[in-house]
């Protein structure tokens, strides 16, 4: 964070009422949240001074009109002030558009430009997620945005060809397209939380001690809220499959190429001792399953790696007011093709 060492602290107050939406309230309480903002700033080597902690509450009376108050007021605090923003804890925000709207305009993605000097270059960092980083935080949140749409397009769809009357013999085929913006992302959680689960494997921790340490850490669950045991044993389920898809990719592509089949890579890998993502024996169904998760990852990165060519057509296409005909010639002129599941 270069010379800088100012900073604003910003806390999401627990919800006091059941009937509050769980997108919008802290599964930390607010003493532990800040402690965790004290150890941020006690790690820093800047002498680090905290000018303001900003707390959202969840019975906010300014809520009914304005989501997220504070944290507009404690960016405008730090833009006025040239601090950096320290967030107790992020969770899934990243898919809330307005809370993210105010992120953006933190490090100068949407703001005016005669709110501040645009010489400041302002940070933040999340101390539940320290990997989402100002570098990586706009693709996070078109990616979520785009599966979003993605899933709801495909609820409205699988929604009207499974009805009872339809009798449509391919439902299954249609739910497997509803789910798969879920499916990506869990995947994608796992493949983030695999260097912290590498770490915990090599102190030792067995399951139990692994949904401790993730609680005591900060790190929120999949969908939010504390770890429990059955919720990392999937993980963990991810994470094996993802190694193996990733260990195997060159392998599984020779075979194919021989026109093995499933049974016949099982057995080949058998033979050779190679460990399942499964624990067990190889069998023609894990052999498919690792096959899905080749072709999985590889849509992923091909669609994160299409969101990242696109962002400055975006932003062209936003302030230029482009056609939808100019958009696509400046795609083709850029050479970006898009996925086929975007399309």
């Amino acid at each position: 964070m270069g010379t800088v060492n100012l900073y604003v602290a910003y806390i999401i107050n627990p919800a006091r009422s059941s009937s509050t939406p769980q997108m919008l309230f802290s599964n930390q309480g607010l003493a532990s949240q800040e402690k965790r903002i004290q150890e941020y700033l006690a790690a820093q080597s800047e002498h680090p001074t905290l000018l303001k902690t900003f707390i959202e509450s969840s019975d906010n009376h300014q809520r009914h009109r304005h989501r997220w108050p504070e944290l507009e007021s404690a960016v405008t605090y730090c833009l006025e002030h040239k601090a950096h923003l320290i967030i107790a804890e992020i969770r899934n925000l990243t898919s809330n558009d307005a809370f993210a709207k105010q992120i953006l305009r933190l490090i100068g993605e949407t703001r005016p430009q005669d709110e501040v000097s645009t010489e400041f270059a302002a940070e933040f960092f999340c101390c539940d997620q320290p990997f989402i980083k100002k570098d990586n935080f706009m693709v996070l949140v078109e990616h979520a945005k785009k599966q979003r749409e993605l899933h709801g397009q495909l609820i409205k769809a699988g929604l009207s060809r499974t009805t009872a009357k339809s009798g449509n013999p391919h439902a299954s085929d249609v739910i497997v397209k509803v789910n798969k913006p879920k499916i990506d992302n869990a995947i994608v959680f796992a493949l983030m939380l695999q260097p912290i689960i590498s770490s915990y494997r090599s102190k030792g921790y067995s399951q139990r001690q692994m949904v401790s340490a993730l609680n005591d850490e900060g790190f929120t669950a999949p969908e939010g809220g504390h770890w429990v045991l059955s919720q990392l044993q999937k993980v963990l389920d991810r994470i094996k499959m993802n190694e193996s898809a990733l260990t195997l990719e060159k392998q599984f592509i020779e075979y194919k190429a021989k026109e093995l089949s499933s049974f016949a890579i099982a057995e080949h890998l058998n033979k050779l001792g190679v460990p399942s993502p499964k624990g067990k024996a190889w069998t023609d169904e894990i052999v498919d399953n690792v096959s899905e998760r080749i072709k999985q990852l590889h849509d992923i990165i091909r669609f994160n790696d299409f969101v990242i060519e696109l962002m400055p057509i975006l932003e062209k296409y936003h302030i230029d007011e482009l056609t939808e005909d100019a958009f696509a010639l400046e795609l083709q002129q850029a050479g970006i093709v898009v996925p086929q599941e975007a399309a």
